[in-house]
């Protein structure tokens, strides 16, 4: 994948992973859903790959590593080609201490290390390392293992049977192809009982290996394929305003998906916001907080921060209504004055905003990794 060009409030987010240089697939996103009680108060956690449909809850098990709902290291990958912007991120699995010998199968596929960190156990005796999660019924240990199965181990014989050592290892692997075609990436995985196991991924490199071609706002573009030769003269653009701004209250949505990929739903989001009350009764505006999955959030390019939002799905090349909400007393302070207190006798406090924000969730479908992943997009609407 090549990165979706960003340009001022059009920046576009991978979920789970905010980077300028786009990877060539979201990191492994696991949905965290919470249970609340009456008072919002969260009781429980449950971690999903919506893809497999894999799952693990707090309720049912003691959980170290939320990420282990999801194999770390894809089947397939998808790149551009003659780009220096194309990579993946994977990290060692509980059994493997390190990863090494990163090459492509081809002279055509080139890969390179381009970040990496490391942890050596300073041991001499080597102790069983934590599971990524046990069984509050039953006490066994789980652990994701190198081949994507998760193993199962009595708790009673985790320190004899587990792996031994916390040695582990993140990378980051640029891939750069120079003609299209279809490749290997080949690496040497060493496992802590000290053997070792070859590893491969498919890569595919094709002209334009991004999933998204472009996207338009009432015939404007608000992203563009980064794969493109120059960026395009037809930007969303209001006048005092900049990019990804406009005047108009609804537009025609229009995504436009490269060959490999799948659009699985167009989402619209709208802030959530509400009156907080403190312990003397005295209120103030804040948005939502007892949300119910982090699927209930967008990504504002902006505050770059993740907001509430109430989401509905939206139909391609349809028409969208912009939010009206505002949330300015929330966002904006006066200088160092911070507009959101709360409500007292001796405060005052008025907000409107100059723009109010709308967000859009493209959620799609790589056939050839067989994952999910989506794009948060933010649009403004001047507001007179």
């Amino acid at each position: 994948m090549v990165k979706i060009t960003k340009i001022g409030a059009a920046a576009i987010a991978l979920a789970l992973s905010i980077t300028l240089i786009t990877p060539i697939s979201a990191k492994a996103e696991v949905i965290l859903e919470y249970e609340r009680d009456a008072d919002g108060e969260i009781t429980n956690k449950t971690y999903k790959d919506e893809d497999t449909k894999e799952s693990i809850s707090e309720k049912d098990y003691t959980i170290y590593d939320p990420s282990a709902v999801k194999y770390v290291i894809p089947k397939a990958v998808t790149i551009s080609v003659g780009t220096y912007n194309s990579y993946i991120e994977i990290k060692t699995t509980k059994d493997v201490a390190k990863f090494k010998n990163f090459k492509g199968s081809k002279k055509a596929l080139k890969a390179k290390v381009i970040a990496s960190k490391e942890y050596t156990d300073p041991a001499t005796e080597k102790v069983a390392t934590y599971p990524d999660y046990i069984a509050k019924n039953g006490g066994t240990c789980y652990f994701r293992n190198i081949d994507g199965t998760i193993t199962s181990i009595s708790e009673a014989e985790w320190e004899t049977k587990g792996p031994k050592g916390d040695d582990s290892g993140c990378y980051r692997v640029r891939l750069y192809a120079t003609k299209a075609g279809t490749y290997k990436l080949k690496f040497d995985a060493v496992k802590k009982d000290g053997t070792t196991v070859k590893k491969t991924i498919k890569v595919i490199a094709k002209e334009d290996g991004g999933p998204i071609k472009s996207i338009t706002f009432g015939g404007k573009l608000i992203a563009q394929s980064a794969a493109e030769s120059s960026a395009n003269k037809d930007w969303m653009w209001a006048k005092y305003y900049g990019w990804s701004t406009t005047t108009a209250k609804s537009g025609v949505i229009k995504v436009s998906m490269n060959d490999g990929f799948k659009l699985k739903k167009i989402e619209v989001g709208k802030p959530v916001v509400v009156t907080d009350k403190n312990a003397e009764g005295k209120v103030k505006i804040n948005y939502k907080k007892d949300y119910a999955s982090t699927l209930d959030l967008a990504y504002d390019s902006e505050e770059e921060d993740w907001i509430p939002v109430t989401w509905k799905k939206a139909k391609n090349g349809k028409k969208i209504k912009l939010s009206k909400v505002d949330t300015s007393i929330i966002d904006d302070p006066i200088g160092d004055e911070n507009l959101n207190v709360y409500n007292e006798k001796t405060y005052t406090v008025k907000s409107k905003d100059i723009e109010t924000k709308t967000y859009v969730r493209i959620t799609y479908y790589n056939k050839k990794s067989k994952t999910t992943s989506r794009l948060y997009l933010t649009l403004c609407k001047v507001k007179k």
